[in-house]
C-alpha cells in the first residue's frame, strides 16, 4: 500500500504560525495564523479555477497581507516576506513520525503529497524525513490542489493505482479531491468540531489522529488490498 500524506494540517500544524507571528500581531496572533490559512487557501482555489499557477510562495505571502490587513496591521515589506517564510517552519504534529514509523514498519510505502515545493517540503519534513520514501509537489504537477490533475501526477510519478493508494489529510477538499479520481482517502479528523462538506467524496475512512491507520490498514488489506511498490 501507497500511503499519501497531505502536509498542511495533516502533517504539519499550521496554527504554529502563531509563534511567529506573536511579535508582530500580540493577542491577536491566534487570529491572524487562522485567516491566514483561510486566505491562502482561498488564493489557491481562485487561481486554480482561473488556470493559473503561480508559484505557492506567493499565495502564502499574499495570504498573509490580507490577513494582517483584516486585523489592522501593517508591515513593512522586508518583515511581512520573513513572517511568510513561517510556513516553511510549521512544527510538525506529534503523531506524525510514530505514525509514519509504524507504517513503515508494516511495510508501507510512504509519500508526502503536498501543494507545496519540493524545497519547502524537505524542510518541513526534516525530522522524520527518512521515513518518507516520495516527496509529491504541486510544484511537478503545474496544479493545485483539488485539481484532478495534481491525482492523476501522484499516481503517475509513484506508478500505482488508485485501488491500492491512500491519501491522508485533513482537509476535507483534499479527501474530496482524491476520491473523485478514484483513491482511497482516510480524513484525519483532528478537531471534534470539523466538519466535512455535504457533498462529494466521502472518505473510505475517518480517523482523529495519525496513530490510528495502524489499525485501518490492515483491516483494509484483509479486504483484498495488497501493497503494490513500482
Amino acid at each position: 500500500m501507497i500511503v499519501a500524506f497531505d502536509m498542511f494540517g495533516t502533517l504539519a500544524d499550521t496554527a504554529s504560525v502563531a509563534g511567529e507571528l506573536a511579535p508582530a500581531c500580540g493577542e491577536r496572533a491566534g487570529d491572524v495564523a487562522l485567516a491566514w490559512r483561510a486566505r491562502q487557501l482561498e488564493y489557491m482555489f481562485r487561481v486554480t479555477a482561473m488556470g493559473q499557477f503561480p508559484p505557492f510562495a506567493d499565495l502564502t505571502r499574499w495570504g498573509l497581507a490580507r490577513a494582517l490587513a483584516e486585523s489592522g496591521i501593517s508591515l513593512p515589506p522586508t518583515q511581512l516576506g520573513r513572517l511568510a517564510g513561517a510556513y516553511r517552519r510549521l512544527r510538525p504534529f506529534g503523531d506524525a513520525r510514530p505514525a509514519l514509523a509504524a507504517l513503515r514498519g508494516r511495510g508501507h510505502r510512504i509519500a508526502v503529497f503536498s501543494v507545496a515545493p519540493r524545497a519547502w517540503l524537505e524542510e518541513l519534513a526534516r525530522s522524520y524525513r527518512e521515513l518518507v520514501d516520495d516527496l509529491v509537489s504541486a510544484e511537478d504537477a503545474g496544479v493545485y490542489k483539488p485539481h484532478p490533475g495534481i491525482y492523476r501526477h501522484l499516481l503517475t510519478t509513484l506508478q500505482t493505482e488508485p485501488a491500492v493508494t491512500l491519501v491522508v489529510s485533513s482537509n476535507p477538499f483534499d479527501i474530496i479531491g482524491a476520491g473523485t479520481v478514484g483513491l482511497r482517502t482516510a480524513w484525519c479528523k483532528r478537531q471534534p468540531s470539523a466538519l466535512f462538506d455535504p457533498w462529494g467524496a466521502r472518505p473510505d475512512h475517518v480517523i482523529t489522529g495519525l496513530a490510528e491507520l495502524a489499525d485501518v490498514l490492515p483491516l483494509a488489506e484483509q479486504a483484498g488490498h495488497t501493497d503494490r511498490r513500482p
